[in-house]
């Protein structure tokens, strides 16, 4: 239980997703949260044990927590139901319900018969909460679908709004609220504005890693992710993809780095790792279930006119992408600073949609395009623009025009103005 009130003392800040994780305590289904190394989702799990113990009234006796990198939790855990059952009871042998929290269940030989035994059997008796570094390893362990028994929450590094709160500005997180319906257009004082922009800066900068956005120092922030680059290439991918040729899964993933908001050509890329397009494919298959880069695919209806095929890509987090590049250079002196302005945009529209395949981009094939359009109800153009901007660019013009889309959304540095259809906002507001 000594590990239980270390987890209470802790301080630990809350994240949008808290609430909706919460929601689901009281339901039968386990937890799942899933996402890649140091984005916070143990923080989450002792957020979740100190919301039973302080708002729920749970005795610390009832609730368990088992990291599965500690042999003798993983031990316990891999013996089977029968073996979970035992230890809760040798440690709490009350006949009430237990709350069971389950840290990196990708290292158990068989999570799905045992999530579905603990649900299908003991859900009135004990409540599963559990996290995972990999969503293609958690795929090809769970063996079934688990379909009513699990719910499962992607755990991404901090968005621009959380990144303020650990940095403890409530207030300029507030001002972005005023705008972030993209309905609503108002003015942004001087002072707030430079003060948002530097720090729109340092998060692009260094990304969103919770424990890097509470270090102050440059240096201790570029050691903390060449940690986290590491362990990922070590421990996620050479330790449970088994590599071949990590050499050559490093250059795809830096080239990838390079090229943050441009069409991949797959092909292209197995010319110069000189390795076979197959090979190419797996590995932008684990980058993306690993939850370091998504390929987002281009919205058509015009296979004639329209990109069809290529995605682009961007990093789940821009900190770990310029620890690759190995580029710490402020954004206003990055010949790159556009790229990653958007690659920061792209991270924080992953909080406006239900689905992350409804971040989309559109592209002619005669060049003109909209850096994103969100595919939801109705179709919203938005285009980024690295420098201050008022007038409308081509792209979400014919946009426009070719879809007849009632408003657009044009992100830049600083301007903030309604112009019929158009809304100019800066991009820190998303």
């Amino acid at each position: 239980m000594s590990i239980l009130m270390n987890i209470l003392k802790q301080l630990l800040v809350e994240r949008d997703i808290f609430t909706d994780i919460i929601k689901w305590i009281s339901r039968k289904e386990a937890i799942i949260l899933v996402g890649s190394r140091q984005v916070g989702k143990t923080s989450l799990l002792y957020l979740l044990i100190r919301h039973l113990v302080k708002k729920m009234n749970i005795p610390s006796e009832d609730i368990f927590y088992l990291d599965l990198e500690r042999m003798e939790a993983l031990e316990v855990v891999n013996a089977g139901v029968e073996s979970i059952i035992n230890y809760i009871s040798e440690q709490s042998p009350t006949d009430t319900k237990k709350y069971v929290f389950i840290d990196e269940i990708q290292y158990l030989d068989n999570p799905s018969n045992i999530l579905k035994i603990l649900v299908d059997h003991y859900s009135d008796r004990i409540k599963i909460f559990a996290t995972g570094s990999s969503a293609l390893t958690i795929k090809k362990k769970f063996q079934d679908s688990l379909v009513g028994r699990k719910i499962t929450f992607e755990i991404f590094s901090l968005n621009f709004k959380e990144f303020l709160v650990f940095k403890k500005e409530k207030r300029l997180k507030e001002i972005i609220e005023k705008n972030e319906s993209l309905n609503i257009v108002k003015s942004i004082s001087e002072i707030s504005h430079n003060k948002l922009s530097n720090y729109y800066f340092e998060y692009s900068l260094f990304g969103g890693y919770p424990a890097i956005v509470l270090i102050d120092g440059y240096a201790e922030k570029r050691k903390y992710l060449d940690d986290i680059h590491i362990s990922y290439v070590r421990k996620d991918i050479n330790t449970i993809f088994s590599l071949e040729n990590v050499t050559a899964f490093n250059k795809v993933i830096k080239l990838l780095a390079l090229n943050i908001g441009n069409l991949v050509n797959i092909q292209e890329i197995s010319k110069e790792v000189g390795i076979a397009r197959q090979t190419i494919e797996k590995y932008f298959f684990i980058l993306e279930n690993t939850y370091i880069c998504r390929f987002v695919q281009p919205y058509f209806t015009n296979k004639k006119k329209e990109i069809v095929k290529m995605p682009k890509v961007y990093f789940y987090d821009t900190g770990l992408r310029n620890r690759i590049i190995n580029d710490f250079r402020k954004v206003e002196d990055r010949v790159d600073a556009g790229a990653l302005i958007e690659n920061t945009v792209f991270k924080n529209l992953l909080k406006r949609v239900e689905n992350k395949e409804n971040i989309k981009f559109w592209r002619m094939k005669y060049g003109v395009e909209v850096d994103f359009v969100i595919d939801e109800e109705k179709l919203l153009p938005i285009e980024v623009k690295l420098k201050d901007t008022k007038m409308v660019p081509s792209g979400i013009a014919a946009f426009l025009h070719n879809y007849n889309s009632r408003e657009a959304v044009v992100l830049n540095k600083k301007s903030t103005m309604k112009m019929k259809e158009f809304k100019f906002m800066p991009f820190y507001v998303v």
